[in-house]
C-alpha cells in the first residue's frame, strides 16, 4: 500500500511541479522544460498573455514512472542478481513510493510556506527527490555481496583505473570548455586572466604583480600557490597553460577522495561513486566556470592539497600532512578559516587513546594553531602591510557589519542581534540545501566532521553581496568561487556518512534509506547527478544545452556562423589578433576587459575603465606613461561603442584613433602628446 500511495503521490507532486510556470523557470530554460512536458506526455501551449500554459496530467506522469521502474528493475536483474526478483521489486516498490510520499510532505510544506521555496529552496530538493527515485531504481538489484580479501587488491586495481577514466574525461570536457570561452574573448581579465599576467611578469623581472593598481599582489591575498605553475608557463606562456592545470587539480580530488573512501568501506564501487560525485557535484562546478565566467581562482589548486592533507594525517603521514597543509594555506588565507576547525575536529574525533591516536591528537592541535595563527597574520598583518596599512579590502563584502575586521569583531560583541539577524534568514537556509541537497543530506550522519565547516559556511552567510536589486538578488554562494574550502569538509563529512552505513541496518533502512555503503555511495551520485541537471551550468546541467540561455552552449561556447548574436561573437573573437598585431610588446597599454586578456605580455598592461585605479593620473583614466589605449566596443559591459564616447578624443589632443582595421568592434588609440 506504501509503495502503491507513494507512485500515486510522486505523479501528482510532478505533474503540478512541471505544471506550474514560477517552479518551471526556476528549474530549467523554458525550451529545456516544455522538452520535458513533452517527454511526460505533455504539451506546452502558447497564449495571448506571454507566459505558456503547461498542460500535464497524472496518468502519462504515473504510466513513464511505471515503464522507468520496469527497465531499472529489468536492467538489474540482466547485469545483477545478488537478490531474488520478488525480493528486489519488493525494495524497488517500496524505495521508489516513499520518494514519492516525501514528495507529498514537500508539495504541503509548499503549499504553507510558498514564499520561503519561491527563494530556490524547490529546485534542488525536488530534484534531490528525483536522485532518490533513481537511486531507487538502480538499488534494487544492486550486489552487496561481502569482497574476498583475495580480490581486494584487483578490485582497487580496475577501481582506480575506471576513476581515472572519468576524471580524465571530465578534465578534458572542463578544458575545452574554458578554451572556448578564452578563445571568443568571454573571460575577464580582473579575478581570472590577471594570474597568468602575475607569472609573465614574475618570470620577466617585473614582480609578483599585475598592473590592475600599483604594488604587489600580496596586498590583495596571500594567493601564491599559482607559482608553483612557473615552469609550465615558461614552456607554455598562456593563460590555457593555468585553465589545464586547474582543471586537472579540481578532476585530481577524486583520488584522495576515492582512498578516504576505501579506506573506511573496503568497497570499490563505492570509491568510485562518492569520487564520481565529486565530479556532478554542481557547487564545484562553479569553481572552474563562475557565473560570470570568471574560469581560474588559485584557490582551486589548494583543493586536492587539503583532501591529501586528510589523508595522510588519517594515515599516520604527518610530514606529508604537514607538507599537504602548507601548499593549501598558501592558496588562499580562507584556507586557514577551513583547515583551523577540521585539523581540531580530527584530533578531538579520536575517541580511544593509542600511540596512533595520540600522535593525530597532537598534530591536528598543533595544525589547528598555527592556522589560527597564520590567519590572524594574513589578515591583520601581513595584507594591510602590503596595502599602505589600510584593512583587507572584502571586509567591505560584509555589508553595514563593518568595513574592517576590526570593525567586525566589535558589531559581533556589540551587537550580536544585528550579526544573528544576517544568519537567521532564508538565505541561510538555501545555502544549507544547495550543499547538502546533491549529498543527499548524508554528511548529517556525521555532524562532528561536518563542524569542521562550519566557521566557513557562517562567514559565506554574513556575506552581503548580491543582496541588491543591481545583481538580480543573485546570492553568491555558490555561484561564484566563495565556498571552495567547504567542498572538502564537505565531502570528508559525506564519506564518513556513507562509511557509517557499514553497520546492520534496521527494518526501515532496508525498506527505505540505503542498507550498504555501496547503495549510500549510489545515493549520493545518484542525488549529484539529478541536481546538476537544474543547477549546473556546466555540461551535465540541462542549461548548457539550451537553446534559449545566454549561458546555453552556443551562446558561450560553440556559437553557430549565421545565427544573429552567435556570429557577432565569432566576428568580435576573430579580431583580436588584429590587435595585438598593432600594439608591440614594449609597449604600455591600457584596455578594457576581456580584450586585457590579450595585451598582459606588454611591457605593463593597465585597466582602462571607470574604476578609480591608484595608478592613474588624477582625475585620467590612464597613468601618464601610457602610450596605447584599446577599447572593446562589443563586450557586454562596454559603454563606448564609437569615437565619440571616447573621453581621450573629446577632451584632449594628447591622442589620436588609429585606422580601424577590427571592422569596428576595436578602438585603438596612441598618445601622440607626451604628459608633462
Amino acid at each position: 500500500m506504501i509503495g502503491c500511495a507513494g507512485y500515486l503521490a510522486a505523479a501528482f507532486c510532478t505533474a503540478d511541479w512541471l505544471s506550474q510556470p514560477v517552479t518551471a523557470g526556476q528549474l530549467w530554460p523554458a525550451d529545456i522544460h516544455a522538452q520535458v512536458v513533452r517527454w511526460l506526455g505533455g504539451r506546452v501551449v502558447p497564449t495571448a498573455a506571454g507566459l505558456p500554459e503547461i498542460r500535464l496530467s497524472v496518468l502519462p506522469v504515473l504510466g513513464r514512472l511505471l515503464v522507468f521502474s520496469a527497465v531499472c528493475f529489468g536492467t538489474g536483474r540482466l547485469v545483477f542478481s545478488a537478490h531474488s526478483a520478488s525480493s528486489a521489486a519488493s525494495v524497488l516498490l517500496r524505495r521508489i513510493g516513499g520518494t514519492g510520499l516525501a514528495a507529498g510532505i514537500l508539495w504541503v510544506a509548499e503549499l504553507f510556506f510558498p514564499d520561503v521555496f519561491l527563494q530556490g529552496l524547490l529546485p534542488p530538493l525536488i530534484m534531490m527527490l528525483a536522485g532518490w527515485g533513481l537511486y531507487g531504481g538502480l538499488s534494487a538489484c544492486l550486489p552487496d555481496s561481502p569482497i574476498q580479501d583475495g580480490s581486494r587488491r584487483r578490485q582497487k586495481t580496475i577501481a582506480l583505473i575506471s576513476l581515472s577514466v572519468i576524471a580524465g574525461l571530465w578534465t578534458a570536457v572542463s578544458f575545452l570548455l574554458n578554451e572556448r570561452l578564452y578563445a571568443l574573448l568571454l573571460i575577464p581579465h580582473g579575478d581570472s586572466a590577471m594570474y597568468e599576467e602575475h607569472l609573465w611578469n614574475v618570470w620577466h623581472g617585473k614582480g609578483f604583480r599585475s598592473y590592475l593598481d600599483q604594488g604587489l599582489f600580496l596586498g590583495e591575498h596571500i594567493q601564491v600557490i599559482h607559482l608553483l605553475l612557473l615552469p609550465l608557463h615558461m614552456l607554455w606562456p598562456s593563460h590555457l597553460a593555468l585553465e589545464l592545470s586547474e582543471s586537472a587539480a579540481l578532476a585530481g580530488c577524486t583520488i584522495p577522495l576515492f582512498l578516504m573512501t576505501w579506506r573506511r568501506t573496503g568497497d570499490g564501487a563505492a570509491s568510485v561513486l562518492v569520487a564520481a560525485a565529486w565530479l556532478l557535484y554542481f557547487p564545484m562546478h562553479f569553481l572552474d566556470i563562475a557565473i560570470d565566467q570568471k574560469t581560474f581562482r588559485p584557490i582551486c589548486l589548494g583543493l586536492p592539497f587539503l583532501l591529501w592533507m586528510i589523508h595522510a594525517a588519517e594515515t599516520g603521514r604527518y610530514r606529508v600532512a604537514w607538507f599537504c597543509l602548507l601548499i593549501a594555506l598558501s592558496a588562499k588565507e580562507d584556507m586557514a578559516l577551513t583547515a583551523a576547525p577540521l585539523t581540531a575536529v580530527m584530533a578531538v574525533s579520536q575517541g580511544r587513546n593509542s600511540p596512533e591516536t595520540r600522535g593525530l591528537r597532537v598534530w591536528g592541535l598543533t595544525a589547528a594553531a598555527v592556522c589560527v595563527l597564520w590567519l590572524i597574520l594574513a589578515v591583520f598583518v601581513v595584507i594591510p602591510a602590503f596595502r599602505s596599512g589600510q584593512a583587507v579590502h572584502y571586509s567591505r563584502y560584509f555589508g553595514d557589519l563593518g568595513s574592517s575586521p576590526g570593525e567586525l569583531l566589535q558589531t559581533a560583541l556589540t551587537s550580536p542581534g544585528r550579526v544573528l539577524d544576517q544568519l537567521f534568514r532564508v538565505r541561510t537556509l538555501l545555502y544549507a540545501v544547495l550543499f547538502l541537497a546533491p549529498l543527499s543530506f548524508v554528511p548529517l550522519k556525521r555532524p562532528l566532521p561536518l563542524m569542521a565547516g562550519l566557521p566557513t559556511f557562517l562567514m559565506l552567510s554574513l556575506i552581503q553581496l548580491g543582496d541588491g536589486p543591481e545583481s538580480g538578488g543573485l546570492p553568491p554562494v555558490p555561484f561564484h568561487h566563495f565556498h571552495a574550502p567547504l567542498l572538502p569538509v564537505l565531502f570528508w563529512a559525506a564519506i564518513c556518512g556513507v562509511a557509517a552505513f557499514r553497520r546492520k541496518a534496521d527494518r526501515f533502512t532496508v525498506r527505505f534509506l540505503p542498507g550498504s555503503v555501496r547503495q549510500a555511495a549510489l545515493l549520493i551520485a545518484c542525488c549529484s547527478f539529478t541536481t546538476g541537471l537544474t543547477g549546473s551550468l556546466h555540461a551535465a546541467g540541462a542549461t548548457f544545452w539550451s537553446e534559449e540561455s545566454p549561458f546555453g552552449r552556443h551562446r558561450l561556447y560553440f556559437p553557430r556562423p549565421g545565427v544573429d548574436g552567435e556570429q557577432e561573437l565569432i566576428d568580435r573573437a576573430a579580431m583580436a589578433e588584429k590587435v595585438t598585431e598593432q600594439i608591440p610588446l614594449t609597449a604600455r597599454v591600457a584596455s578594457t576587459d576581456f580584450i586585457h586578456t590579450r595585451l598582459t605580455h606588454c611591457e605593463r598592461s593597465y585597466d582602462y575603465s571607470d574604476y578609480p585605479r591608484a595608478v592613474n593620473e588624477p582625475g585620467k583614466r590612464v597613468p601618464a606613461d601610457c602610450r596605447f589605449i584599446v577599447i572593446d566596443t562589443g563586450h557586454r559591459y562596454s559603454t563606448i561603442h564609437s569615437p565619440d564616447d571616447v573621453p581621450e578624443l573629446t577632451e584632449s589632443t594628447d591622442w589620436i584613433l588609429l585606422p580601424d582595421t577590427t571592422d569596428g568592434w576595436f578602438l585603438i588609440l596612441q598618445r601622440v602628446h607626451s604628459t608633462p
